[in-house]
């Protein structure tokens, strides 16, 4: 495992990087900010991105005084390793890399949060790892129940993904730029440098290891949502104006199964709801992990 202190790119946070060995052998990339001894929060990024997008989250002063703040790049995606062939791409392995990361910094029943694409790795990690390892989870964004992801996606998300693996370089390379931008409320209005680093970041995911991730990944909610029925915390968080995912699909999706659900939706928030909406992001996102951080649900659901 490797290990060095970095600073932030755009806000020189003081950083703790690892390279954490999953059970296949592939190195997953992770980074924590913060106190350890605080209630610990991990968080992944979504399709063809990485844990960069995350940089203002782990700046804000108030996530960072309350909360022991990790983030990884998935497998495949920045600087995680990236395995070739679908195979790489079990849903298991998922949840090993999650393990992996979680014991790299010695996390006690951390509060997931994946956004988008992230989302669905809940299923993965509810499903392999026991005792599940979690004490609630945010679906920022993304889909809480995987089997019914494809039904919480917008029309434009779905005309530009077969993009990604196209044969031709320049198809392959103005989508990147046009999902970017899809994801925020106001792309003008964004920094150069941050579309810049997102774009870098899409770079990363070669049209192979696109096309094997897509063939070797399918994440089943079937254990999540039987924790869910038994009170297991979970939050729906998105933007209103979100031009991905539809929020309001997934929120009515999980209230079939989390009787223990709390739904919040950022009026104007885009799919990066956390990087347009941050203060409101924070409003919701600090007060849940506060609430059931480090708690045993199954102890407190048999009260």
């Amino acid at each position: 495992m490797y290990l060095r202190f970095i600073p932030s790119l755009s806000h020189h946070t003081p950083t703790m990087s690892k390279l954490c060995r999953s059970a296949d052998g592939t190195l997953i990339y992770a980074e924590a900010a913060g106190n350890p001894a605080n209630p610990s929060v991990v968080f992944t990024h979504g399709f063809a991105l990485s844990g960069i997008v995350f940089d203002d989250l782990f700046a804000d002063t108030r996530m960072l005084k309350k909360l022991y703040l990790v983030r990884y790049d998935l497998r495949g995606y920045g600087r995680s390793g990236k395995p070739a062939t679908a195979a790489g791409y079990a849903s298991e392995l998922y949840a090993a890399d999650f393990a992996a990361v979680a014991a790299a910094f010695a996390l006690h029943l951390p509060v997931y949060v994946g956004w988008s694409a992230g989302a669905p790795i809940a299923c993965d990690i509810c499903a392999h790892l026991s005792p599940m390892p979690l004490s609630g989870v945010i679906a920022m964004s993304g889909a809480l129940c995987a089997d019914k992801a494809g039904e919480t996606l917008r029309p434009l998300l779905l005309e530009m993904t077969p993009k990604f693996h196209a044969p031709d370089t320049p198809t392959a390379l103005a989508v990147r730029a046009e999902f970017v931008d899809a994801a925020f409320a106001a792309p003008e209005r964004v920094p150069f440098a941050v579309k810049a680093a997102w774009m870098g970041s899409t770079v990363l995911l070669t049209p192979e290891v696109t096309q094997a991730m897509r063939a070797g990944h399918r994440p089943r909610q079937a254990k999540l949502v039987e924790f869910g029925a038994q009170g297991f915390p979970a939050m729906v968080l998105y933007g209103t104006d979100d031009r991905i995912q539809d929020g309001r699909v997934v929120a009515a999706e999980a209230r079939r199964y989390f009787p223990d659900l709390e739904v919040a939706a950022v009026e104007g928030g885009s799919h990066a709801v956390f990087y347009d909406r941050l203060d409101e992001t924070v409003g919701h996102i600090l007060p849940f992990c506060l609430r059931v951080s480090g708690k045993d649900w199954r102890s407190e659901a048999s009260r």
